[in-house]
């Protein structure tokens, strides 16, 4: 169903997963440090595109220079 290739890309998605329920415990835990605000806000809608970006420029980086 998937391409083994792209299998790598998948694991974006648990590691968000993860990253989020650790924040969560964490702002049970300590609700006075994490406090909204515009950077956070901006971290959190910006945060995981730039990390597949990243990602994809990488690949394609080593890519070009396996050829």
């Amino acid at each position: 169903m998937f391409d083994k290739e792209n299998l790598k890309y998948f694991l974006i998605w648990p590691i968000s997963v993860l990253l989020a329920i650790f924040f969560r415990i964490y702002g049970f835990l300590k609700p006075e440090i994490l406090l909204i605000n515009n950077y956070v806000v901006l971290l959190l809608v910006f945060g995981p595109a730039l990390v597949v970006t990243m990602l994809l420029v990488l690949n394609k980086i080593l890519k070009v220079e396996k050829n």
